[in-house]
């Protein structure tokens, strides 16, 4: 039987796998040099005791958002003034309280407890903000996740009409570029701010990112350029997402060391893709809000069953019509005893299914009754079907 001491005599071609991680932030972020100093220049008032402006950030996955933005904050908070930034993840502070309780429970040090009543953690911000002077620019990573997203905005903006010393400031963050358009009118009438959207890698971006991070993660020559730049072109070509170039070079890693081999080369990178996509289908689906993973599910049934139109391209591929997938979804929603959203509402979802991947969406041309917007999933259906099953059952 193998030993601890055995295995960590073992060689590994890795020197720090972890500046392969995504939440890791180096200390230069190449071809975000803009992005950083609009950031800089933005909360930069709170370090002169002013109130600075909020500001919406917009882009893809794996465009450089978060990571701009953490990086902004580790120089802004080593200023050490009377200032400070917080940055929270919304998909686990996904609501107003939850949001505030934070702030209350770790910014301001307040003896709160869940259940408070909101009022309460409300008086307990304000009163600290003022009583300390200072100014709260808060990092609210997909800001579009908070459940009552009106009502935090509507507060956190408010607030500053009653203090008199101190400010809070919103940093929303958010893949869908719309999302502003979507709040409640008393909300984005309290918001004056500036906005960016983060346009995604190109393939020679994408691999000297790549090539930085490889110099750190890996002994000296164990990567070849041919597979950093086969990493390169094929998500350049899918979505020039970061995050997913990273995970494909980690993947091709972790084989290669298997190997125990100390080269890692195209082969290994095409080895990797297949798990990472599936890794990254996996994910996306089971964090998913429950109408979209039935949408899907929706989709999958109808790939399963075969599509009534036909879509000419590289093969003969199944497509849908947007009722059609509708209607699906109205009979998955039933299967899980599920109200269905209006059309309205449906139509954002695959918005934002389109928007991971998941599906591809084009409208009709000419010959076609109407616009017509045909849907198609980008993943085995099979697959699909047994991932959201899994999940909501």
């Amino acid at each position: 039987m193998i030993s601890f001491e055995e295995i960590l005599n073992e060689g590994s071609i890795f020197k720090d796998m972890d500046v392969l991680s995504p939440h890791f932030i180096p200390e230069i972020l190449p071809y975000r040099d803009i992005e950083i100093e609009l950031i800089m220049k933005t909360v930069a008032p709170a370090l002169k005791n002013m109130k600075p402006k909020n500001m919406f950030l917009y882009g893809k996955t794996g465009t450089g958002k978060t990571s701009c933005s953490r990086y902004v904050m580790e120089k802004f908070n080593d200023m050490q003034k009377n200032a400070t930034m917080k940055y929270m993840n919304c998909r686990i502070y996904d609501s107003r309280y939850k949001v505030i309780f934070k702030i209350v429970s770790e910014i301001c040090k307040g003896d709160a407890k869940i259940g408070y009543p909101l009022p309460k953690l409300y008086e307990a911000m304000l009163e600290w903000i003022e009583e300390n002077n200072i100014h709260l620019i808060v990092i609210l990573d997909e800001v579009d996740k908070i459940k009552d997203v009106d009502n935090l905005v509507y507060t956190l903006t408010r607030i500053n009409d009653e203090l008199e010393r101190g400010s809070i400031t919103m940093i929303g963050i958010s893949n869908r570029i719309q999302f502003k358009d979507k709040l409640d009118p008393r909300s984005k009438s309290a918001l004056y701010e500036k906005e960016k959207v983060f346009h995604p890698y190109n393939a020679d971006q994408l691999f000297e990112i790549i090539k930085q991070r490889t110099m750190m993660a890996f002994e000296n020559g164990v990567v070849e350029d041919g597979a950093l730049r086969l990493i390169a072109g094929i998500v350049a070509k899918e979505n020039g997402d970061a995050r997913y170039a990273l995970k494909l070079i980690l993947k091709a890693g972790t084989i290669a060391n298997e190997k125990k081999t100390n080269k890692v080369t195209e082969e290994e990178v095409e080895n990797a893709r297949s798990e990472v996509d599936e890794d990254i289908v996996v994910e996306a689906i089971t964090t998913l809000p429950n109408h979209e993973q039935i949408t899907l599910y929706g989709i999958a049934l109808n790939q399963i069953k075969g599509g009534t139109y036909k879509k000419l391209g590289d093969e003969m591929t199944d497509v849908f019509t947007t009722g059609e997938v509708y209607d699906s979804y109205v009979e998955a929603c039933k299967v899980y005893s599920v109200t269905p959203r209006t059309s309205r509402w449906f139509s954002e979802y695959l918005t934002d299914l389109e928007m991971l991947g998941l599906i591809s969406t084009t409208t009709s041309g000419k010959g076609t009754r109407g616009h017509t917007r045909f849907i198609k999933l980008m993943y085995d259906a099979t697959k699909i079907k047994e991932i959201v099953e899994k999940v909501l059952n």
